[in-house]
């Protein structure tokens, strides 16, 4: 009698891993010439001032702007001549489109006080980001990054990298 285990094979079952995009952050106020640069260099569907929607919209040429890389050759090189200052440069992975991930970073831009007034959370400066990032919670780190999985600055010479946390049951 042939055992119930010959000939049998565990079912292999692998799933797509989810499709990454790839983005900067760069901080307009390093380089004045900057914001005209990524308007010949990109279209709205790769470039977004993250102030545009908000009371600061008259400082988009001074301000954060997410672009989109996948797709858009003429960005890298833009991207690398930034990557020399410090913090002006972040480069993110996420699990969404551009639209998706310009609404989440846009609703990161203020931060409720304790006495309930409203501040500008200048997250896209790694220098900033640097010093929250240590006294966030992993819960709050989670909520900070959302559909970001991966995001990476240069300080002092030191590539910074951060990783979504994973939190247990997620």
């Amino acid at each position: 009698m042939r055992g119930v285990s010959d000939g049998w094979q565990p079912l292999r079952i692998s799933l797509p891993e989810p499709m990454t995009t790839n983005y900067a952050l760069i901080d307009a106020a390093t380089s004045p010439a900057i914001v005209h640069a990524i308007r010949s260099h990109a279209g709205r569907a790769h470039a977004r001032a993250l102030f545009e929607r908000q009371p600061e919209s008259a400082n988009v040429h001074a301000g954060p702007w997410l672009l989109r890389l996948d797709g858009e050759p003429g960005l890298q090189g833009l991207i690398q001549s930034q990557e020399g200052c410090a913090g002006a440069v972040a480069r993110l992975r996420a699990e969404v489109e551009m639209e998706e991930l310009f609404l989440h970073l846009e609703a990161q831009l203020d931060l409720r006080l304790t006495n309930g007034s409203l501040a500008l959370l200048r997250f896209w400066d790694g220098r900033a980001l640097n010093r929250l990032w240590r006294v966030l919670t992993p819960l709050q780190q989670r909520k900070f990054m959302g559909p970001v999985t991966y995001w990476s600055y240069r300080l002092e010479e030191r590539n910074i990298e951060l990783h979504r946390p994973i939190m247990e049951g997620s």
